[in-house]
């Protein structure tokens, strides 16, 4: 809808501004026979703001011309400085710069039923002849809004900008405080020498639902950081900053005169001084924003160049400069001297024994002879140092690996065959732990190659409880180098000297049982496997920790039984990794309670006791039975639990619906993949006396991969009892087996 171009603002201190200096006759080569000079009673400030003479209030002395003719309001608290109706917040003589506020917010807002409420519309107008003009370098034209499209004219229509915003949710807008680039809000800059604008906005202005209102301003530079919540509410934007009050910059300069450069045309000499720098010392620029020109104080001092002897010399020493002055305070260097202050200026006389110019980048350099003698005194002393340093630094060391060489049982392990290799060394051979292959509970793993070109897996552990160091881990590291089965990982190794001692093991090239089943980080399968690999990896897995339990020299228990500790090489035979430290039982004892494991697999009776049995390693084995039936992590589909689920899937009658489907495709595939799942189901019993052995678990998976065979027409019936009665007597000598023959003739396993 047409709209008024604007809505001029500022009208009784536009008019007061808009004042012309007229009779005041100032130039730069003409003096008048009268200089205005302000009376010693004229009020220096009004409340928290300081009056510079040009500027003034009260009687017609105490400023130069009516356009510099301030108010004060002593009736608030504090008292108010007004340059007609605006509110003088600081002036300065270093920059020729009054700043104000005014009622320069605009907005346009959508009523609840989308209709476009006519915008408010503001602007400036400064008449001619004024000191001021609005400031180019000091505002920025700003607009806050999503789909916002504002427009600034000025100069009665010969000066057009302007700025557009686009954001499709509140959400898609920039950041607080990030500067105003189109996402929410826009900027455009302001051209010199203008003497009024207005802002305008678009007619077909369409804002959307959670955008009501849109604003746009100019305003002082730095004033306004963006913030999200101003694009939603209705004129929450207007109401926190003050109703629409906003701070402006006008430039204000002698607005009836030059700056003459000197006569000669030096760049050294000073220009001819106007009337108005009254003040020794002073000299003149031209004014930066359109014409006439400002007072300033020679360099080395500072005050008001419009006063009589206003310019006073700085005591570039103590660098003081008046609490009142609104001059930048300035460094002034005097680097290795003595500073002494001079009328408009200092000295910087070099100390005893120091030469060149101390106010120079360099400063006072010391005398060369001087520095000769301290420098070959210091780099002798620095070169003993760093001698006696590094003597120090390597005795430091090799006392360090004696001490953890020997905390660790070194002495001990050294009449083991087993390798000790130096820390040295396994930094070669794993190149400075480049390569990891493995994390876990209790540190990380790094694959790496022997001077042999042999590939090995070097375990570097996160801590070690003391009190089971020197003799006690020897004793474990030589127990297990003992260890000799084909389903677990070989020992070759381990080296003392570090903090913690490093385990050297066989490496197995196709990695862990869980990266075939569900893939690196539980990615997705990246290998087939079948229904029979899978019984043979399960039996064999099932077959080590027997060994464990109950056929090694000592009982060894796992404690951190999964996937991720099956490892399988390049023909998918297990081998099971990450036991025997910190778990190695003593003759006679049933448990321990030093364990660190996966939470998922864990078995529940330990965490209420915190006693580690071999029944826990069934439990957790019986996980890894499900993890090869179903196809899924112990934890599936966000966070639910395998066994859990399973558990009640066999008392609904339901596990088929569990089974991965692309092993379970005949009905025999599925008969067995279930009786596996009964033996999963009781390897999870609460108690733990109704739990099987791991011994007496590999004779039940045994069995059932038998059955399946026949099932397949892969073994007839004759075998069958052979190879039955085989797997019956090889475990004859197992002190376990009457248990076992009880489980097949009278347990639900078997039926």
């Amino acid at each position: 809808m047409p709209q008024a171009l604007f809505l001029l603002l500022v009208m009784s201190c536009a008019a007061l501004l808009g004042e012309g200096v007229s009779g005041s006759g100032d130039s730069a080569s003409t003096a008048p026979a009268m200089l205005p000079v302000p009376p010693p009673n004229c009020p220096s400030n009004c409340g928290k703001v300081d009056i510079p003479y040009p500027f003034g209030i009260g009687a017609s002395e105490c400023f130069r011309a009516p356009t510099f003719e301030l108010t004060c309001d002593e009736t608030t608290n504090p008292p108010g400085l007004y340059s007609g109706d605006l509110l003088v917040a600081n002036i300065s003589m270093e920059t020729a710069e009054i700043t104000v506020y005014y009622r320069g917010l605009t907005s346009t807002c959508n009523d609840p039923d989308n209709r476009t409420a006519p915008p408010s519309n503001v602007g400036v107008r400064l008449r001619s002849g004024t000191a001021f003009l609005i400031s180019t370098a000091g505002n920025t034209f700003t607009a806050v809004g999503c789909g916002a499209e504002a427009r600034i004219n000025g100069n009665y229509g010969t000066y057009r900008t302007g700025c557009m915003t686009y954001c499709a949710r509140a959400s898609e807008s920039a950041g607080d405080g990030t500067p105003c680039r189109g996402n929410g809000c826009c900027e455009a800059s302001l051209t010199a020498d203008l003497k009024e604008f207005s802002v305008k906005w678009v007619d077909d202005f369409k804002s959307p639902a959670f955008n009501p209102c849109q604003y746009a301003f100019v305003a002082k530079n730095g004033w306004y950081s963006f913030n999200k919540s101003d694009l939603t509410g209705n004129m929450t934007f207007s109401e926190r900053y003050k109703q629409g009050t906003v701070p402006i910059v006008f430039d204000w300069a002698i607005r009836d005169g030059t700056c003459t450069p000197p006569s000669d045309g030096s760049d050294e000499a000073k220009p001819v001084v106007p009337s108005a720098c009254i003040s020794k010392h002073s000299s003149c620029a031209n004014a930066r924003n359109g014409p006439g020109y400002f007072c300033i104080c020679d360099e080395g001092y500072a005050g008001n160049p419009y006063t009589k002897d206003g310019c006073t010399n700085i005591n570039e020493c103590d660098h003081l400069i008046s609490p009142n002055s609104t001059f930048r305070k300035k460094s002034y260097p005097c680097h290795g001297g003595t500073c002494q202050d001079v009328e408009g200026g200092y000295n910087c006389k070099c100390s005893f024994g120091r030469t060149g110019d101390g106010k120079s980048d360099k400063g006072c350099e010391a005398i060369v002879s001087l520095a000769a003698i301290a420098a070959i005194g210091t780099i002798s002393g620095i070169s003993l140092l760093a001698v006696l340093l590094l003597f120090l630094h390597m005795d430091r060391q090799r006392r360090k690996l004696r001490d953890h060489f020997n905390r660790n049982g070194g002495q001990l392990l050294k009449s083991i065959k087993i390798e000790i290799f130096t820390k040295e060394k396994l930094d070669q051979i794993t190149k400075n732990y480049s390569h990891i292959i493995g994390r876990g509970n209790f540190g990380k793993v790094y694959k790496g190659t022997t001077s042999d070109n042999v590939q090995v897996a070097v375990k570097r552990s996160i801590a070690i409880n003391e009190d089971r160091r020197k003799d006690l881990f020897a004793n474990e590291i030589t127990i297990q180098s003992q260890v000799s089965h084909k389903n677990l990982v070989q020992l070759l190794g381990c080296c003392l000297e570090s903090e913690v001692p490093m385990l050297v093991y066989e490496f197995i090239p196709r990695g862990s049982l869980y990266d075939v089943l569900h893939g690196k980080d539980g990615t997705g399968r990246t290998h087939p496997l079948p229904l029979g690999a899978r019984l043979d990896i399960a039996i064999y897995s099932a077959d080590g920790l027997a060994y464990m339990h109950s056929e090694a020299s000592h009982k060894i228990l796992h404690g951190d039984v999964k996937t991720g500790n099956i490892l399988l090489d390049d023909e998918f035979v297990p081998k099971v990794s990450d036991f025997g430290t910190c778990r190695l039982m003593s003759i006679g004892k049933e448990h321990t309670n030093f364990v660190i494991g996966d939470s998922s697999y864990i078995d529940p009776v330990y965490m209420k006791t915190g006693l580690l049995t071999e029944k826990s390693d069934v439990y957790s084995f019986g996980i890894v039975l499900l993890e090869l039936i179903t196809g899924k992590m112990a934890r599936y589909d966000k966070n639910n639990s395998l066994p859990l689920n399973y558990i009640k899937a066999f008392k609904d009658g339901t596990t088929k619906q569990m089974l991965d489907t692309d092993i379970a495709s005949t009905d025999e595939d599925i008969n067995c993949l279930e009786m596996v799942g009964r033996v999963a189901v009781k390897c999870l019993e609460v108690d733990v006396n109704d739990r099987p052995t791991m011994a007496q678990v590999m004779q039940e998976l045994k069995m059932q991969k038998i059955q399946w065979l026949h099932s397949h027409d892969k073994i007839g019936d004759a075998e069958i009892c052979t190879t039955s009665v085989s797997v019956y007597n090889s475990h004859l000598q197992n002190p376990e087996i009457s248990v076992y023959k009880a489980l097949l003739s009278s347990h639900p396993l078997s039926s």
